[in-house]
């Protein structure tokens, strides 16, 4: 049975069953391996949102993963993502990050289907 998910407009993260879960893009999964670059784009989010978001990863130990479109600018560089819809929910492990190579964690297991 799958289960609800519930996001807002321009944050990274959605509720299911009440809590909050950071939600990853599916453009960036190579199964099971996760790796976001995070390019730096032209007003792009601060390192300050980066670390709250990848330590909600490493503590929780759960992600959201997204369909979503991908925009470019002009240049043919990713300039951000409008979502979707909700893929499922997943446990992971072995995240890391670091500015110059970006969010890396491997999917360990699927927790529920969402809708």
């Amino acid at each position: 049975m799958s289960k609800k998910a519930l996001g807002q407009r321009g944050s990274w993260f959605a509720t299911v069953d009440g809590i909050a879960l950071p939600c990853v893009h599916n453009h960036w999964l190579k199964w099971p391996h996760y790796h976001d670059p995070f390019d730096p784009v032209e007003n792009g989010p601060s390192l300050a949102k980066i670390h709250k978001y990848v330590q909600a990863i490493q503590h929780e130990k759960k992600v959201i993963l997204t369909n979503d479109t991908v925009h470019r600018d002009a240049q043919g560089m990713l300039s951000g993502f409008t979502r979707e819809g909700y893929v499922a929910m997943f446990e992971v492990d072995d995240v890391t990050f670091d500015p110059g190579i970006g969010l890396k964690f491997r999917i360990t297991s699927k927790l529920s289907d969402l809708q």
